[in-house]
């Protein structure tokens, strides 16, 4: 049995679902990544998609060793530069795990829905099918993201006279501590706080040290600030002397927040105000 392959069209659905795949990978794992490297990515992998479909006489477990394995990989490191190898490997998971649902809720679209079971889905049925799942995974992570703690709250830092209004994003996974008084420490864009200092410092000062999977050691500098207020929900948290660690490099894509608070903050009571 013979099959037409328009080539065109085939780029043009593997370079979309690559595309709304490496969004989500950017936000499930909170990557640095531009939109212009994502469709750089996803050019290549639809591109590597094209050639290895067309190419005649390569045995299938040679496509699929390729396409599975060193294409995804390539594509992540051209999407998210700053991605070691390991880093990398665990974004592929991603890649096939939202591969694998996407594709699940498609086949169930044109096999439940009476249009497409008919006419079949078409360029434009899967593209806006595509879209229709991103949105939901979207919002099923942020309603997920937002019940089990994490979420992006207003906050006010300050230090002498000094004040600076911030978003921050509360993160359970943080766990980092300072060494000798063991007080929890929130992670502020280095550039952020330079605004704040003045060329001038806190004299309380530590030295943080973390580890992450972009980079197994590292060491933060650590300041005492003056006071922290969290602006909850329902009430504003009070915390007095807060240690701040500077990270040199942006926290999120799109400036969405500029610190990460320890999670341990949130659920002080004590001096909520």
């Amino acid at each position: 049995m013979k099959y037409k392959l328009y080539i065109d069209t085939f780029f043009l659905l593997n370079f979309l679902m690559d595309t709304l795949l490496l969004f989500l990978i950017r936000k499930v794992l909170r990557c640095t990544a531009t939109r212009l490297r994502i469709l750089l990515g996803s050019g290549f992998g639809a591109g590597m998609a094209c050639v290895l479909t067309a190419v005649p006489l390569v045995p299938a477990w040679v496509k699929i060793l390729t396409g599975y394995g060193m294409v995804s990989i390539c594509m992540i490191k051209i999407s998210f530069s700053g991605m070691n190898f390991k880093m990398a490997c665990r974004a592929a998971v991603y890649l096939y795990g939202f591969s694998f649902l996407m594709g699940g809720v498609l086949e169930v679209l044109s096999e439940q829905i009476p249009f497409f079971r008919a006419h079949g889905m078409g360029v434009l049925g899967v593209c806006s099918a595509g879209v229709f799942t991103y949105g939901l995974f979207v919002d099923f992570y942020t309603k997920w993201k937002n019940h089990s703690g994490d979420a992006v709250l207003p906050v006010k830092v300050v230090w002498q006279d000094r004040e600076l209004l911030l978003k921050a994003l509360v993160d359970t996974g943080n766990s980092l501590y300072e060494p000798l008084g063991g007080k929890p420490v929130s992670i502020v864009e280095k550039n952020v706080m330079e605004r704040m200092f003045c060329g001038g410092r806190p004299q309380c000062f530590r030295a943080i040290p973390f580890h992450s999977i972009g980079k197994a050691h590292g060491i933060l500098d650590g300041y005492e600030l003056t006071e922290l207020i969290i602006f909850g929900k329902n009430e504003m948290i009070k915390i007095e002397k807060p240690m701040v660690g500077l990270f040199d490099g942006k926290l999120s894509a799109g400036a969405a927040y500029q610190m990460i608070l320890h999670p341990t903050l949130t659920k002080i009571r004590e001096e909520s105000i």
